[in-house]
């Protein structure tokens, strides 16, 4: 073993950056806040309901099949006009949330009041990377971002957050699984190895 090379390790980094969403995105975004904010509050009242019926290992396949019929019900049927992805990841959240709150590892999560969810999760399947475009699910033109200086490479990153900090103010984190390289940690010198006991 060449002990002078490197260790490469895979990591997960963040990245943030602001961006100026137009017209159409600025209100698909408010919207599908909206949508997860009921989506949330939905599955809460069903883990609340099982939980309380003695059923607590409700398991993520089953609350997600759950929401696809619940989508399905004509008074339901709005939400269908965003994007899937951040509806199954808040669901995702509260799953593993509630759960941790049945183990008594948590407080119990509470409902959401009208604008208090605030933050949108696009896993792989609910985005478009070219280049330095980046262009969200149901989103007709790509985002406007003010990228900084650094900027993941396009083939690492793993999800996209949309943060809205206040009505002017919108950041985009950015999560990168990247290889980097850690110094090898130097073998003690002979004088180091220890002494000894003396009688």
């Amino acid at each position: 073993m060449d002990l002078t090379k490197p260790m490469t390790h895979l990591v997960k980094r963040g990245y943030e950056y602001t961006f100026a969403p137009d017209d159409q995105q600025r209100r698909n975004l408010e919207e599908t806040l909206e949508a997860v904010q009921t989506v949330y509050n939905w599955s809460l009242a069903v883990f609340q309901r099982e939980w309380r019926r003695g059923e607590s290992k409700l398991s993520y396949a089953e609350i997600s099949s759950r929401l696809t019929a619940w989508k399905n019900q004509p008074a339901n049927r709005w939400v269908k006009a965003y994007s899937s992805v951040p509806l199954q990841q808040i669901v995702r959240q509260l799953h593993t949330e509630y759960h941790a709150f049945i183990n008594g590892r948590r407080p119990e999560p509470a409902p959401k009041e009208h604008g208090e969810q605030r933050v949108l999760v696009y896993s792989r399947a609910g985005y478009y990377l070219k280049g330095r475009e980046v262009k969200l699910a149901k989103h007709r033109e790509p985002l406007r971002i003010d990228w900084g200086l650094e900027r993941p490479n396009r083939e690492d990153i793993t999800s996209i957050t949309v943060i809205r900090e206040d009505g002017e103010t919108w950041l985009l984190r950015v999560v990168a699984e990247e290889f980097v390289e850690v110094p090898r940690q130097k073998p003690p010198e002979c004088g180091e190895c220890g002494r000894a006991l003396e009688d």
